[in-house]
């Protein structure tokens, strides 16, 4: 069992902007519930297929340092990352879609959360519909932070 969300904003800024920004781990912090310092690339990697960044993940008493990999990266279209190292396997995908003849910028976040061991299945199939709901309400709350921080700059 999985839990899936998807959600997606609209960002008076263009692609380029929006890509740089998003992409870029160092700023995962001012977004991302429950990091609370910067992201950072692993060996001078940056934002393409292979490389791997790392993040601070708190969840209840404990911090968990997460991996993940670029699967893809097609500049200012989509982004695709997966966990490799960490408690939470995620997948996700990020879609940069120009809007207002490239002014503006829709950003879609699909996530894909995926059980670690029989104790997380179990509770993903007892809690699914209220971990669901959770999901994408968190992805909007994250996406409006992406929109305020690139909006004033």
């Amino acid at each position: 069992m999985n839990i899936v969300g998807q959600a997606s904003i609209t960002i008076e800024r263009s692609s380029d902007v929006v890509w740089a920004w998003v992409v870029d781990p160092a700023n995962m912090h001012l977004w991302v519930k429950d990091v609370d310092e910067p992201g950072s690339w692993i060996d001078g990697g940056g934002a393409v297929a292979g490389s791997r960044y790392r993040i601070d993940y708190k969840y209840g008493r404990k911090v968990n340092e997460i991996v993940f990999e670029v699967k893809i990266s097609e500049p200012l279209e989509k982004f695709v990352v997966d966990t490799v190292k960490g408690p939470y396997p995620i997948f996700v995908h990020y879609g940069f879609t120009d809007v207002d003849g490239g002014s503006a910028t829709e950003l879609t976040i699909d996530m894909n959360a995926r059980s670690d061991s029989k104790f997380t299945a179990v509770l993903f199939v007892l809690t699914g519909w209220f971990a669901t709901w959770f999901m994408r309400r968190r992805l909007r709350s994250e996406l409006s932070d992406i929109k305020s921080q690139i909006e004033t700059v």
